[in-house]
């Protein structure tokens, strides 16, 4: 659910110059007034965030700070809208599948042009691909598409093109999977499958991504960048996608949210996210500049299934007993978030919307843990990020009153991260986002067994296994939700591999001025945003 509540703090009257000259003569009327049209006010829009420091190029990036300056630039052959729709955008409509769900059928849409003016065609998306899978490049997305057929053999080196890839002319082309694979329409939609033209990109060579070496169909280009301080946009005036409102992007760095928000309040930018920690602060003068949204994400505690105590499935239900889920979104994080009553968040297809929030009954705790052999508690160790210290303080209270005591540590997110994949840690803080609306994303990739281990977590539930398998090689997405919502009772409501907390909620505050912004997911996107002029 999204709020916002908008009236203008600051006013500024437009100024228009009219210009009139009279003509004055002896014994003769005065020529008729005349007046100038008044001159265009430019649409600027200044967004403040972090530096990614990764580059642009999402082939090699993961971070959504790179993606919200990228994909204002670079365009996949489909994109999801700010509602989290997924529509052609490159193409004239969605791939045609065939019977067995291995070839996908591709049209181009003709007429669309890169920035610097070469027309987009099927090379263009045959060597996007083939860059990807080819390992001098790097790219770090590589698994959601490689059931790609051939590119394995790409990535290991033994091959230099793409067996699955098939152009018959510069608009139309196949590809060809080495399985089914349901969500793989929805992986061509994300930023990590941006289409690069060929030229351009084989000029740039490294330095593609930085600097203003990146170049794409996008409703923007890029005229500055020093890559430390501001980057600056500005329209494509030959744009596919329509006419853009903006003139101008600037989107400039800040090292921390205090110093963002403080640039924010000083008018230095129009717009920028606001944090969990800061909401508060910002909300009693800035309530009406505010604007809520609920990313595709989970907030839950990670646990380590082969650790001491945690094996123990009572232990886990107990730990799930003693907190209060509710108590917890309200009074820690200001009410930004949605208490959990299932691990798959609430806006993706398999979330079951009857599910009551999680119980929270701390006796029913001690009982449990009595019941496992432990009538004195038991301690669990976990290491967290700073991020996520205030919230883990909480719930170190809340077990405590159920006889669990949280040996709680904060640890920099190097520590954190190597400790958790080489399964260190007993529980520890975790959100798991998708990039869009799709069971498979939130729950293959991190608790389907042969991936599980990797995460620190060591689950293996056969049955759970077979029902992603089934969703993965379904086209009937009716069919796929019903899957996840099996596999969603599975992992979190009986096997309690996880400790589901809440569905985040993020937030942005801008300015009077600033029209139809609207966050989706994780990224930041301009597509539709204006600037109303006579606020400014």
């Amino acid at each position: 659910m999204k709020h916002t509540i908008r009236s203008p703090l600051y006013k500024a009257a437009a100024i228009i110059v009219f210009a009139s000259a009279a003509l004055i003569g002896c014994g003769k009327q005065s020529a008729p007034e005349t007046k100038a049209e008044p001159a265009a006010v430019k649409k600027v829009l200044r967004f403040g965030q972090a530096n990614a420091g990764t580059g642009y190029d999402m082939q090699r990036s993961t971070s959504s700070l790179a993606a919200s300056v990228a994909d204002e630039v670079t365009e996949s052959l489909l994109r999801f809208d700010d509602d989290n729709i997924e529509q052609p955008w490159l193409i004239t409509g969605f791939p045609a599948v065939s019977a067995d769900g291995l070839t996908y059928t591709f049209e181009l849409k003709k007429g669309v042009h890169f920035t610097n003016g070469a027309e987009l065609t099927s090379d263009d998306v045959k060597y996007t691909f083939e860059r990807m899978f080819n390992p001098k490049t790097g790219a770090k997305s590589t698994a959601y598409f490689s059931m790609i057929k051939g590119a394995k053999d790409m990535l290991n080196g033994k091959a230099t093109e793409l067996a699955g890839f098939a152009a018959s002319d510069n608009y139309h082309f196949t590809i060809t999977l080495e399985y089914p694979y349901a969500p793989f329409v929805k992986n061509i939609g994300t930023s990590y499958a941006d289409i690069f033209p060929r030229a351009a990109c084989e000029a740039a060579g490294d330095s593609w991504g930085t600097g203003t070496n990146l170049i794409g169909t996008g409703p923007y280009k890029i005229a500055e960048n020093d890559d430390t301080t501001k980057i600056v946009l500005v329209k494509n005036t030959d744009y596919h996608g329509g006419t853009v409102n903006l003139d101008e992007l600037d989107i400039v760095f800040f090292s921390s949210d205090q110093t963002k928000l403080i640039a924010y309040e000083n008018g230095d930018i129009d717009l920028c996210d606001l944090s969990a920690a800061l909401l508060s602060q910002y909300q009693a003068s800035y309530a009406d500049q505010i604007t809520a949204y609920h990313p595709l994400g989970t907030a839950f505690i990670s646990l380590n299934l082969k650790s001491e105590y945690i094996k123990d499935i009572q232990v886990r239900k107990a730990i799930s007993l003693a907190i209060n889920r509710e108590e917890l979104v309200s009074a820690i994080l200001n009410g930004a978030g949605i208490p959990a009553s299932s691990f798959l968040n609430n806006a993706v297809p398999g979330h079951d919307s009857a599910l009551p929030v999680y119980e929270y009954n701390p006796e029913k705790a001690r009982q449990l843990l009595a019941q496992a052999g432990y009538p004195n508690g038991i301690t669990v160790s976990s290491q967290v990020r700073q991020t996520s210290a205030a919230v883990y303080s909480a719930i170190q209270g809340y077990l405590q009153e159920a006889g669990i005591h949280l040996d709680l540590t904060t640890v920099d997110n190097a520590t954190w991260n190597s400790n958790r994949t080489a399964g260190k840690i007993p529980a520890t803080d975790m959100i798991w986002n998708a990039l869009y609306p799709d069971g498979d994303f939130q729950m293959y990739n991190y608790f389907y067994s042969t991936n599980s281990n990797a995460r620190g977590v060591f689950y293996k539930n056969a049955e759970f296994d077979s029902l992603l398998d089934k969703a993965r090689a379904s086209t009937d997405e009716k069919q796929r939700a019903e899957l996840y919502k099996q596999a969603d009772k599975l992992l979190a409501l009986e096997d309690y591999a996880c400790i589901p907390l809440y569905y985040p909620q993020s937030q942005f505050i801008a300015k009077p001025w600033v029209k139809n912004y609207k966050v989706g997911n994780l990224i930041y996107h301009f597509w539709n945003v204006d600037i109303d002029t006579t606020k400014k």
